[in-house]
């Protein structure tokens, strides 16, 4: 069970407060305000040093105290977790994560996902939030694509200084053979875990669909585009976007442009489907990937999922509740306190309710 106490001292509204988890679904109701999203962020905080709602982690100290303190415990593969972290005014953030009593070695401790209100936007918003989720996945899976990933993005950043500064093309050049080279290696690293990504998800949806519940993502497929033109090599597509790209100061053209597409009856999931239907497409893909991790690299993954009930109807949100709570893995959900989601609720056992 990952999660089993959550303790906030001094954190944003919450002066001294603790929470238990279950090892299954556990959801966190309460009205607007009472800090369902600040229980998530403590823990998003505690699992990666940030938050997803400020850049600087000491807006997060009560408004008249002088430091927050948070601490966790849990047990991975067998193993206790122990995570603190503490901040202060006038200090730096210090934490302390620990795994059977020794340092948390970087792949050691469960993967984090968090579907916030950005999330919901993954399938017909702005590319960024989509290539966030896959490279978020890629990078657990393989490692070593980070490095790779990395390296480009340097080659890229000294390319986009060049067109900036307007340098001579000659060392524009330069570093638009580097990029090249980098970025066909990266692209052909994208485009094969997207193959494992895209079989693992259609057969997932496909299953879904089969269960009677979602029949309006039947024929639900993907589609990649790897960043540039697809008959051309990434060189020639940089040389032939050089007048542009100088005029824009940035470059147009290469993998960091990679995206996917979701389509449904070979029309545009985005325009084919109600908002509350495109929510729940976003949840079943967050589900998917859980399993995704635990065939490929057999890890633990807590899912969090901020304001659960939005944009849902009675029949949608019931029907994601119910494939929630079939899920093996430990979920934590936050919801308004109304009449949709405890009729959703009502009749199921198998989860945690958590007031605040």
């Amino acid at each position: 069970m990952p999660l089993q106490r959550l303790h906030l001292k001094n954190f944003r509204l919450f002066q001294d407060k603790t929470f238990t988890f279950s090892d299954g679904i556990n959801i966190i109701l309460g009205k607007n305000g009472s800090g369902k999203t600040t229980v998530l962020e403590s823990l998003n905080i505690l699992l990666t040093g940030n938050s997803f709602r400020s850049k600087e982690t000491k807006e997060c100290i009560h408004s008249d105290k002088e430091f927050y303190n948070l601490s966790s415990r849990g047990i991975v593969k067998g193993k206790d977790l122990s995570l603190v972290v503490e901040n202060h005014l006038n200090k730096r953030l210090f934490s302390k994560r620990t795994l059977g009593g020794l340092p948390v070695k970087k792949g050691e401790m469960y993967f984090l996902q968090v579907v916030l209100a950005k999330n919901l936007k993954m399938i017909d918003g702005e590319p960024d939030i989509r290539r966030e989720f896959f490279n978020e996945l890629m990078f657990h899976v393989k490692p070593e694509i980070k490095k790779l990933h990395n390296a480009y993005q340097k080659a890229l950043k000294q390319r986009n200084r060049s067109l900036k500064k307007r340098l001579s093309s000659s060392e524009v050049s330069l570093w638009s053979k580097k990029l090249a080279a980098l970025g066909l290696k990266l692209s052909l690293e994208q485009y094969n875990f997207f193959k494992v990504f895209k079989a693992h998800t259609l057969e997932s949806m496909e299953k879904n669909v089969s269960s009677g519940s979602f029949n309006y993502l039947d024929k639900l497929s993907l589609t990649f585009s790897k960043g540039w033109e697809r008959s051309k090599k990434l060189e020639e597509s940089l040389l032939e976007s050089l007048e542009r790209d100088t005029a824009l100061g940035y470059t147009s053209k290469g993998p960091h442009r990679m995206d996917f597409t979701f389509t449904v009856k070979n029309k545009r999931a985005s325009t084919n489907l109600s908002r509350g239907q495109l929510k729940v497409l976003i949840v079943l893909v967050f589900l998917s990937s859980i399993q995704l991790l635990k065939d490929l690299v057999d890890t633990e993954t807590l899912l969090m999922i901020d304001d659960l009930g939005s944009e849902l109807d009675l029949n949608n949100l019931t029907s994601i509740v119910m494939k929630i709570l079939e899920s093996e893995n430990q979920i934590i959900l936050t919801g308004i306190e109304g009449e949709e989601m405890h009729k959703s609720f009502k009749k199921m056992t198998n989860f945690t309710q958590i007031n605040v």
